[in-house]
C-alpha cells in the first residue's frame, strides 16, 4: 500500500478541507496521513516535516507547506501545489491580523533562507521528482519561474511543472485538485523510472 502524506499551507491543518479532498480523491488503497504544523516557526516546522515524510512514497504539499517539502532531501516524489518559494518576501504581505501578532519577521526570514540552502544539495534526480502545479489565477503569488530555475526538468525535455485553471488554494477545489493529480500521475508514468512504473499501474484506476 502506497503511503501518501499531505503538508498543508499557511493557516491550514491536517484535518482541514484540503487534506480531506486529497484523501477523497486518492480513494481506497492508500495509507494517507496529514500532520498540523506551525509554519511560522520555520526551523521547528521543517524538522518535523523532514521526520514525517520519511517512510512515505508520495508527498503532496500546498503553498508555504510546499516550500518546506521542496527543501527536504529525500527520494520521495512530490506534488507541489502553488509552492510559495520566496516566503522571506511574500508571507508578511498575506498574514491575517491574528497571525501578525506573533510573527517574528527577522527570525523567520533568517530561518527560511537557511532552509532554502537545501535546494543546492539536491541532486538532479531529486529535483526531477518534484512536480509543480501553478494556478493561472493565483491571487497571492506565482513562483513558476523560480521553480524552473531551481528544480528544472530532469527527465529529457518534458517539463516537471504545469499551469491549470484555478486559484491559489488548489486542494480546496476538487476539479483543480483532480487535474493536478492527473498531470502528476502522467508525469511519473512517463519518467521510465522504477518509481514511476510502479505507481502508474495503480494510479490508472483514479483517472
Amino acid at each position: 500500500m502506497k503511503k501518501v502524506i499531505y503538508i498543508h499551507g499557511l493557516g491550514g491543518s491536517g484535518n482541514g478541507s484540503s487534506a480531506k479532498n486529497i484523501k477523497k480523491l486518492l480513494g481506497d488503497g492508500y495509507e494517507f496521513s496529514a500532520g498540523t504544523y506551525d509554519l511560522l516557526k520555520p526551523a521547528e516546522a521543517f524538522e518535523q516535516i523532514k521526520k514525517d515524510v520519511k517512510g512515505t512514497d508520495i508527498v503532496i504539499a500546498s503553498s508555504l507547506g510546499a516550500f518546506y517539502a521542496s527543501a527536504v532531501i529525500c527520494p520521495q516524489v512530490m506534488l507541489l501545489l502553488n509552492p510559495c518559494l520566496k516566503p522571506e518576501y511574500t508571507i508578511k504581505h498575506i498574514l491575517y491580523p491574528e497571525q501578525r501578532k506573533d510573527f517574528d519577521e527577522e527570525k523567520c526570514r533568517h530561518e527560511w533562507l537557511e532552509i532554502k540552502k537545501n535546494w543546492d544539495e539536491l541532486d538532479q534526480e531529486e529535483k526531477g521528482e518534484r512536480f509543480g502545479v501553478f494556478a493561472k489565477n493565483d491571487e497571492l503569488f506565482s513562483f513558476y519561474e523560480t521553480f524552473k530555475v531551481h528544480f528544472g526538468t530532469f527527465w529529457g525535455a518534458r517539463a516537471n511543472s504545469a499551469f491549470i485553471e484555478g486559484t491559489h488554494e488548489i486542494a480546496k477545489d476538487e476539479a483543480a485538485l483532480k487535474k493536478s493529480l492527473d498531470l502528476f500521475w502522467k508525469y511519473l508514468d512517463k519518467t521510465n523510472e522504477p518509481m514511476g512504473k510502479g505507481l502508474s499501474a495503480s494510479f490508472d484506476t483514479l483517472l
